[in-house]
């Protein structure tokens, strides 16, 4: 009778833990591209917008975009001051008339969004893993994506004034935001600011209220905030691609 019992308060728990993942999958997914950006130092070389550069055969806010709706992201919102960024109705505007800083973008398009929890990115920062990895690890709060940056000088060791060792390009032994976060909208409510910087206004904040968590993340990780930085994306999504479509043919 106890082992009936106990055999059948599995079976229940076994389909209300179904339940919870057949939910999880089919919520609406939602995310945040912060496109703002001028693409200022980037100039003389390139005078369209940072989101409209051209990496390969599409811009990098598609790439960003279909990266989004790969992983499951069914709801886009582009925080912007472009109204023509992206071709179709896969994405939705959310439209800054002034300025507003990262953190009241952030703020003035998540009212467009209906879940309870947001996936929050820049457009020139990318990354290479499930995005929805960050978003279970948020839980009840917010969670930020870190990697360690590699330095881009070349390290000399020395001793007694003697070279004993050249480094190129060594990783740095701390953690930096790549960028990727995710924000229950509750918080997005409360603690961000109407006009203001994300990193200089907000982000300080949930750390001293211990609201938001570090995911670490060791994988590549490519910024676009100069000319060789836009020609190295370009040159490593070229390969990355290559090296998809070689799998999937081997499949």
């Amino acid at each position: 009778m106890n082992l009936h019992m106990q055999n059948g308060l599995k079976i229940i728990l076994s389909h209300k833990q179904s339940s919870i993942h057949n939910k999880r999958r089919h919520e609406k997914l939602a995310a945040i591209i912060l496109c703002g950006g001028s693409g200022w130092r980037l100039k003389p070389d390139i005078w369209v917008p940072k989101p409209k550069l051209k990496i390969n055969n599409e811009t990098l806010i598609s790439y960003q975009v279909n990266w989004l709706k790969k992983h499951g992201m069914n709801k886009i919102v582009l925080a912007t001051n472009i109204t023509d960024l992206i071709d179709g109705t896969s994405v939705t505007y959310s439209i800054e008339q002034r300025k507003l800083g990262t953190g009241g973008a952030v703020k003035k398009a998540a009212e467009q969004v209906e879940d309870e929890r947001v996936y929050v990115m820049n457009v020139d920062d990318i990354v290479f893993y499930d995005p929805k990895k960050l978003y279970e690890y948020a839980n009840s709060g917010a969670a930020i994506l870190v990697a360690k940056p590699a330095l881009p000088f070349g390290r000399v060791l020395t001793e007694d004034t003697y070279v004993t060792e050249f480094a190129q390009k060594p990783q740095l032994d701390f953690h930096v935001s790549t960028g990727h976060y995710v924000f229950e909208t509750s918080i997005i409510r409360q603690y961000f600011p109407d006009e203001g910087d994300l990193e200089l206004k907000t982000l300080p904040k949930l750390a001293d209220a211990r609201l938001i968590r570090a995911y670490k993340y060791d994988g590549e990780w490519l910024t676009i905030n100069t000319m060789k930085e836009l020609l190295n994306v370009r040159e490593r999504l070229r390969k990355h691609n290559l090296k998809q479509q070689q799998h999937a043919a081997s499949q």
